[in-house]
């Protein structure tokens, strides 16, 4: 079984990383930041005019520290606690209720295994509330056989108890429970939790302070995003961890775009975060595309979130997203589309 499980966190690190073909990839230019009208007339005329992405670091001002959720929601490892794993905080407990969209993501055959142990967990609580999360986790799964992706609805506490059960399984060598609350709209926050995340001050006064939407990002590690562009510009907040973010220009995004569709015989939206994108050959070559790429791209940049960081994308651009991490530790975003 540990042989199974070192093959997969190396076959997991090859799809999470891009050292195993190392060409070079040019920083996003690094912006310092306050919230003064200088510094917003200065981005309104360079980076946001000119649309080109920048990147906003938390010792410089970045716009992610006015967030109150970057302090309020995570814990980090606590010396003497036994933990080495972030944790959502004591403060969301009475939120463990809320429903929210999750993919979960069985890649391999230990992460399906690690699926079905993460559910006979919960079914041997003595907790109904988590009886009733594995009936809905165990029901999406097997009404999908041969799935290796999977969307559901279910409360808060499914990411609760699936750090937990990362915790344990870290500890003992094996598969980690891979699941991620992506793009959940902050308008179905309640009022609570949406304090803890205003809109950033560049975002309401750069543009026109039309705020088109916006999304909370909540997972444990890995975490993916493929190759897609956002019809408005994007203020991308790293809330708790590291992600990486890749970028291409508009156009040589869509030729390396429409590159992977015809590979594919295929028509997708680069628009949409479809299944299609999630699973399978698709997903496979788009990763390939943008983190192993046969030879360099000489317009394709790399940002690297930690968590207080910013990153600027500007409207038409292509990016991807991951975590840094693989391992089943908590990952945290927040992002606003805007005009």
């Amino acid at each position: 079984m540990k042989l199974c499980i070192s093959i997969w966190r190396s076959a997991a690190r090859q799809f999470h990383s891009s050292a195993s073909r190392r060409l070079s990839v040019q920083p996003v230019q690094t912006l310092q930041w306050d919230t003064t009208a200088d510094s917003i007339q200065s981005f309104q005329h360079g980076a946001f005019a000119e649309k080109k992405p920048v990147l906003f670091r938390q010792d410089h001002g970045s716009p992610t520290t006015t967030i109150p959720a970057l302090n309020k929601w995570f814990h980090g490892p606590t010396l003497g606690s036994g933990s080495t794993r972030g944790s959502l905080s004591r403060q969301l407990d009475e939120f463990h209720q809320l429903p929210f969209p999750y993919e979960v993501v069985g890649a391999s055959e230990e992460k399906l295994q690690a699926i079905g142990a993460f559910c006979e967990s919960l079914v041997a609580s003595k907790d109904m509330g988590d009886q009733i999360i594995a009936g809905i986790l165990h029901s999406t799964v097997a009404g999908s056989p041969g799935g290796r992706f999977f969307q559901l609805f279910a409360p808060l506490k499914l990411l609760h108890k699936a750090l937990e059960f990362n915790q344990l399984r870290i500890g003992a060598g094996e598969s980690t429970v891979e699941l991620y609350i992506a793009q959940s709209l902050l308008a179905d926050l309640p009022a609570e939790l949406l304090q803890d995340l205003p809109t950033p001050k560049l975002v309401l006064e750069a543009g026109k302070g039309d705020v088109y939407s916006s999304s909370i990002w909540l997972g444990t590690e890995p975490t993916y995003t493929p190759l897609h562009r956002d019809p408005n510009p994007n203020l991308f907040c790293q809330l708790y961890n590291q992600k990486v973010v890749r970028l291409l220009p508009p156009k040589l995004g869509e030729q390396l775009y429409m590159q992977v569709q015809i590979k594919l015989r295929l028509q997708g939206s680069s628009r949409m975060r479809g299944t299609e994108m999630m699973e399978g050959e698709e997903r496979e070559i788009l990763h390939e595309a943008v983190w192993r790429p046969e030879k360099s791209i000489e317009e394709m940049c790399e940002a690297e979130l930690h968590a207080g960081d910013a990153l600027f994308v500007p409207e038409g651009w292509w990016h991807s997203v991951k975590s840094k991490g693989i391992d089943g530790d908590l990952n945290a975003s927040v992002n606003w589309w805007f005009r």
